[in-house]
């Protein structure tokens, strides 16, 4: 009887052993692929960073950036499907069972993961045909912000309240880029209808001319002419071509400057008024 109680014991003991060996080897693999992750992403940004630095590749540090996001989040889910293969065969499943799901896998995804597969293929066309990339000030679905992240599936954007938006890429339909080479700053002054257009057009056009110094403007503002006629003012627009993301801090300086050179000229830009007639009636 003790030597029963005896072998059954040794018997419990060597599976508990074996179980907690497994057990380790696949937080092992586990550890293993998170750390793999964290340093293929080091290795590839610092790879793609110090190619776009010396000028060695066809590619900005705006492109870098992309292509390491995308690289990125194929390699990560490269690792964990290895990693997850190779617990399943520690933990006993057959490599021709894996082949055997890993078809049944892809007949499952091909069915029934089509708006995944979208979003990938999706995903590489943003890449290849540089739509727009991270960095990039977008316009997605009315939600408009900067470039955090593009993935396989997605596309991070964060605007300016600080609210993040992820859209999957293949329903990201009409893209507006303000990140395209160069961009525009508009601003609209309006003037009274007293004032004489003419002289009010040229104080504006001698204003720009000034601006040479702004460093964010690529030419000389050009004065557009009158854009519309409202109820108490006539609106005369400005444009000036600017580089990309700066056209905020432009409109900032030629609004003061514009505001500035109007007063000096004593050129009135008017507020809403309205008159109100008191009639008395007889009694």
């Amino acid at each position: 009887m003790k030597d029963l109680l005896k072998l059954f014991s040794e018997k419990n003991i060597e599976k508990i052993l074996l179980l907690g060996y497994k057990l380790f080897y696949c937080l092992a693999v586990f550890v293993i692929c998170l750390f793999l992750i964290q340093l293929s992403r080091k290795t590839v940004k610092h790879f793609l960073m110090k190619q776009a630095a010396n000028h060695k590749m066809p590619v900005d540090e705006r492109k870098a950036n992309t292509v390491y996001s995308i690289v990125s989040s194929i390699i990560k889910y490269l690792l964990y499907f290895i990693a997850i293969c190779t617990i399943l065969v520690e933990l006993g499943v057959k490599e021709s069972s894996l082949i055997a799901i890993a078809g049944a896998g892809s007949v499952a995804i091909g069915l029934g993961a089509q708006n995944v597969i979208q979003d990938m293929l999706d995903g590489f066309f943003i890449l290849f045909e540089d739509h727009f990339g991270v960095g990039d000030i977008v316009e997605i679905q009315g939600k408009t912000g900067t470039v955090e992240a593009i993935t396989m599936r997605t596309t991070k954007i964060r605007d300016a309240s600080g609210a993040v938006h992820i859209f999957p890429n293949g329903s990201i339909g009409t893209i507006t880029n303000y990140c395209k080479e160069y961009i525009n700053a508009i601003v609209d002054i309006d003037v009274a209808y007293k004032e004489n257009l003419e002289h009010v057009i040229a104080i504006l056009k001698d204003e720009m001319e000034k601006t040479k110094e702004i460093e964010f403007i690529l030419e000389i503002p050009q004065v557009v002419g009158v854009v519309a006629l409202n109820n108490s003012a006539v609106t005369i627009r400005v444009v000036a071509k600017c580089l990309v993301k700066q056209n905020w801090a432009v409109e900032r300086e030629l609004r003061f400057r514009i505001k500035n050179r109007l007063d000096k000229e004593n050129i009135e830009i008017p507020f809403p008024q309205r008159s109100i007639h008191i009639v008395k009636g007889e009694r």
